[in-house]
């Protein structure tokens, strides 16, 4: 018996499937969330992902003095590269 081969063959086969269930998800993405949602199913939000419209005036500030850091400290790494 060629259980290596077979081995190779069935994790390649995993991972083509894989990659293309991937890929058909993406695409139809919207629909597939919107029917989950129907369904009851309460999907996680994406790391990063905020919904700025529902957060509080206080979040919202804090996210903006966040931001503005971030900008600040990019902009610090940009001006010491160019000194050197």
């Amino acid at each position: 018996m060629n259980t290596k081969g077979n081995l190779t063959t069935g994790i390649l086969i995993g991972v083509g499937l894989s990659v293309a269930a991937y890929y058909m998800y993406m695409k139809n993405k919207d629909k597939v969330d919107e029917f989950l949602k129907s369904q009851g199913i309460q999907l996680p939000v994406a790391a990063g992902a905020k919904d700025y419209a529902s957060m509080s005036i206080e979040e919202l500030v804090g996210t903006k003095e966040q931001i503005e850091d971030l900008i600040a400290e990019m902009e610090h790494k940009m001006k010491e590269q160019v000194k050197e």
